[in-house]
């Protein structure tokens, strides 16, 4: 779990590893952040911005070394978020190990200090990881190299896993579910997905290279942008199912889905949700 966010974050860790000082740049400012997918929501502290997609969040702040991850796990009992803790993160790029034992967190939480060694480098962390009623919950680490590792860090990741406000998804309405915008991208195109609470759509892509994709209805030219309209319909649960596109055009198309814990799959490539 820990492994798979990390590793689809790696440039980006890179970057914030090579230079270890506060990261800037194109971050949004800190508000009230949650998802779609996820079961939870939470305030980060002031003076803290961030980087979020379906995976989870990165902070960062303009004057406080180090980051702060967030990601939602799908773990059913404290024993088992417990063993999660424990494993720590182990991938090419390095290692996180807990150091000493973990401390329970109110009734439905641990926290604990870890160490390691990522790009060749040193580094210290404190993780927190907690468990809503209904399963599922947020794991957070907060980290930097030893030397810039701060109370203001530390303070940071308290803050943020105390805001942390869980809530029932309702399973039984899928339309809802949906409703919002979707977004995947390779290295040449982006297709965006907007499905709108009174059921119509809008489906957006832009290529700088020739390309198809019928079973969205899109198609692509060479640097072109595309745009289609109509009306859709989900059937199916939370594990899978199938939205139907009709078109203005009167034409339809389908998009089969897959749900994988906290990750979205159209037609077997993976979807981003990016707004309500």
């Amino acid at each position: 779990m820990l492994n798979t966010w990390i590793q689809s974050h790696i440039k980006t860790l890179a970057v914030l590893f090579s230079f270890l000082i506060p990261f800037y740049g194109n971050l949004l400012q800190a508000q009230s952040i949650t998802n779609a997918m996820w079961n939870f929501s939470f305030e980060p502290p002031k003076g803290w911005k961030y980087q979020k997609d379906m995976n989870g969040v990165m902070l960062g702040h303009d004057t406080v070394p180090g980051l702060i991850l967030l990601f939602p796990h799908e773990l059913k009992t404290m024993q088992a978020l417990s063993v999660e803790m424990r494993k720590g993160l182990s991938e090419d790029e390095g290692y996180l190990q807990l150091k000493g034992k973990l401390h329970k967190i109110g009734k439905n939480g641990f926290v604990g200090d870890y160490t390691g060694i990522y790009q060749m480098q040193e580094v210290k962390a404190k993780g927190y990881g907690t468990l809503s009623a209904h399963g599922g919950g947020v794991i957070v680490i907060g980290m930097s190299t030893p030397q810039a590792y701060s109370k203001q860090l530390v303070a940071a990741g308290n803050a943020i896993i105390k805001s942390v406000r869980y809530k029932k998804i309702n399973k039984s309405n899928m339309t809802q579910y949906f409703v919002g915008k979707w977004s995947t991208y390779t290295k040449y195109s982006e297709t965006h997905i907007y499905f709108y609470s009174n059921g119509t759509y809008k489906n957006s892509s832009s290529s700088s290279y020739g390309n198809s994709d019928s079973s969205m209805g899109v198609t692509w030219g060479t640097a072109g942008n595309n745009n289609n309209r109509g009306r859709w319909q989900v059937e199916g649960n939370m594990k899978g199912g199938q939205i139907t596109l009709i078109g203005n055009n009167g034409t339809s198309s389908y998009i089969d889905y897959k749900i994988q814990g906290p990750k979205m799959y159209f037609n077997g490539t993976l979807y981003g949700f990016s707004s309500p």
